[in-house]
């Protein structure tokens, strides 16, 4: 597992890393990639195009597809506890970040952010926030 780093601070992925297994992922022990685009110190768990896992509410095993790459920002805390979790797009170079108040899916109640880096756009963003659902309910 390895970045090649580009100017300006800038980051370009190339992981071989194989999937996390199930004890591994519920654990966090597993390798994991960092960056900084911008200065801000991003921990990548799981990469464009890998599988991300896991078991619903309602007792069910999801699995998507991640459209970007999915981590979180180093040394913060979340409404939900755990750090502040970010997707990091193509468009490292972009200036903004789109900040996305995630709802309870049943609820409807304010859940957590999630930070969107490095897309061009904020439909970009929200394209890509809502391809991280297998379930479709990312809208």
């Amino acid at each position: 597992m390895g970045w090649n780093k580009m100017g300006s601070g800038e980051a370009m992925m190339s992981l071989t890393v194989a999937e996390p297994t199930e004890a591994q992922a519920e654990a966090g022990n597993y390798k994991k990639a960092h960056i900084t685009p911008h200065g801000l110190p991003i921990t990548i768990e799981t990469p464009r195009g890998k599988m991300r896992r896991g078991i619903g509410a309602d007792g069910e095993p999801w699995a998507v597809k991640m459209p970007a790459d999915y981590g979180y920002l180093k040394r913060t805390e979340g409404a939900d506890g755990d750090h502040v979790d970010c997707y990091v797009g193509p468009h490292v170079k972009a200036p903004n970040v789109f900040v996305i108040n995630q709802k309870d899916a049943e609820s409807g109640e304010f859940d957590e952010h999630k930070c969107m880096i490095g897309f061009g756009s904020k439909e970009q963003a929200l394209s890509c926030y809502r391809r991280a659902f297998s379930d479709g309910r990312g809208a």
